[in-house]
Parts: structure tokens; C-alpha cells; sequence
């Protein structure tokens, strides 16, 4: 289980606002803090509700794009879904455990469906009861993981900011269709770092870029993301990536006629290799 955070819920908008100017994100670091009792989401300020069945993947969005506060209890969600088993709100439907459901679109055979379910992660069923979605920077609760959306170039340096200090080599999964499991679910329970790719559905549903990749951090180690982003960048290593050579003298690389009108010279890289063999004689 995540485990608790070693700073005040104060300092949310300040890390919001680095995670922002260090990466350059194009959607709002997003919280997602889990409630065992449901009273407790009236303590939010400002908290939205969907009034018909939703998808988790689509309320993500809306809180990074739209940057709402969101409240999610059972009865939003589909029932015995696997939108409502990964976070343990529902048990999944016996048709879902049996591998029907998936291999009715993403497996060959019943059985590979069945393998897939067999290792989904999920949150046990019960533990809570509802859930927060929303933009860190309001400091409405104190989440427990933190959802960034970015590019494989942002998750790069992500990863870099994570092996900083303390140095592991990280693992991540995809279990294919349903990858909120592999950074909701997965990072809850193990209390590391979760990578994956936005599956099919997240992409038609939830609206994901095709360029985006998602990753979940554990609260307490958003810090060690920060402290690790800070010291790469006093080393030149930051978002955007530069690329080498528009630091370099490019006059020299114009096309020829430039260069005859400006009286410049230069040395190709290249020659014949014939020509060369020439010169050498």
C-alpha cells in the first residue's frame, strides 16, 4: 500500500509548478487519493460528480485538461467492469474472469483472455469506497499517486530524475488493453513508479494523444523526482531537448552558390573515395 507522504499538502501547488517548468508538460499533473469512506469526499471543495456512467480513463482527462476535481463511487462506473475491479470498487463479471470478454476483440482464443485476467492487477475489492481525481495544483486533498501525461523525450528524463540518486534499474508493464492497471493499480500496490503505453481504449475514450505515454508516481517520491530533475538540469540535461547544431557555425553549410556570393570556403566532410585514392598516390 502507498505509503504516507512526508510533507504538507501546502507545498502541492509549488510542485505543480516545477513539475510544470522542469518538463514543459502539456496537460496538469493529475492526484488520484482513494477514500474507505465515502462521507469524507464532502470535505473537497468544489467537487464534481457524473450523473451517468462514465469510463476512468475519460474522467483523467477531463481532470488534466479541464482541470476539475472529480468524485468517483461505484455507481458511475460499470458494473463488474474492469474500470471498476482495477480499483476494487466491483468484483468482475464471471464472463470477464473467464477470458470471454477480451477474447471477443483482443485474444485468439478464450484461454489467452483467461491468462490476461489471471495476472490483471486490481485493488482488493472493498478496500475503498470512493476516489479523488483532480489537479494537483488546487490543493484540494493530499493524493495518493500522481498521474503525469507527456512524451516519450518527458518520461525519459522522468526515469533519469527517478535513478538520480538511489540508482535501480526500473521495470515496467503492459498488460495490452486496460493499461490503467498498469499504472493505477500497479503502482498502489507495489509502491513504485509505473510506466506504460495508453491503451486502445484510453486513446478513443479518454482521448490520449498519440504521442502520450502515462506514468503514476507514489506521492511521497514526487520529491526524488524533483530533487533529480533539478540537478540534471544544472548538468544541461533538460526539456526541450536541445539538439546539436544549430550551436555550430551552419554558414558554412549553405548551398554552394551562398557561398560563392559570400566569398566562403569550406572543407567537405566527405570525398570520392576514388578522388581520395587518388591523393594518397
Amino acid at each position: 500500500m502507498v505509503q504516507k507522504r512526508k510533507f504538507k499538502s501546502q507545498s502541492w501547488k509549488d510542485i505543480n509548478n516545477q513539475l510544470e517548468k522542469l518538463l514543459r508538460l502539456r496537460t496538469l499533473p493529475v492526484g488520484i487519493k482513494f477514500y474507505k469512506d465515502i462521507s469524507l469526499l464532502k470535505k473537497v471543495e468544489n467537487l464534481k460528480k457524473p450523473i451517468r456512467k462514465v469510463l476512468l480513463c475519460q474522467l483523467i482527462t477531463v481532470a488534466r485538461t479541464y482541470g476539475w476535481t472529480i468524485g468517483v463511487t461505484k455507481d458511475v462506473l460499470l458494473g463488474g467492469s474492469p474500470c471498476a475491479a482495477m480499483i476494487g470498487f466491483d468484483e468482475r463479471k464471471d464472463i470477464i474472469k473467464e477470458g470471454v470478454y477480451r477474447s471477443a476483440i483482443w485474444f485468439k482464443t478464450k484461454g489467452e483472455g483467461r491468462k490476461c485476467e489471471e495476472i490483471f492487477p486490481h485493488l482488493p475489492v472493498g478496500q475503498n469506497k470512493a476516489l479523488v481525481i483532480g489537479p494537483i495544483a488546487k490543493n484540494k486533498f493530499d493524493p495518493d499517486i500522481i498521474l503525469l501525461y507527456g512524451t516519450p523525450a518527458q518520461m525519459m528524463l522522468i526515469v533519469n530524475a527517478l535513478q538520480w540518486e538511489d540508482y535501480e534499474r526500473l521495470k515496467f508493464f503492459c498488460i495490452g488493453e486496460s493499461s490503467c492497471a498498469d499504472y493505477i493499480a500497479e503502482c498502489f500496490l507495489s509502491h513504485k513508479p509505473s510506466l506504460t503505453i495508453p491503451c486502445f481504449g484510453e486513446r478513443v475514450y479518454g482521448h490520449t494523444q498519440e504521442e502520450e505515454l502515462v506514468i503514476a508516481i507514489p506521492s511521497d517520491q514526487i520529491r526524488k523526482v524533483l530533487d533529480g530533475l533539478h540537478g540534471l538540469s544544472k548538468r544541461g540535461i533538460r526539456y526541450p531537448i536541445p539538439f546539436s547544431g544549430p550551436q555550430l557555425d551552419v554558414v558554412t553549410k549553405l548551398p554552394p552558390f551562398y557561398l560563392d556570393i559570400y566569398g566562403i570556403t569550406d572543407q567537405p566532410l566527405f570525398k570520392s573515395w576514388n578522388e581520395q585514392r587518388m591523393n594518397s598516390k
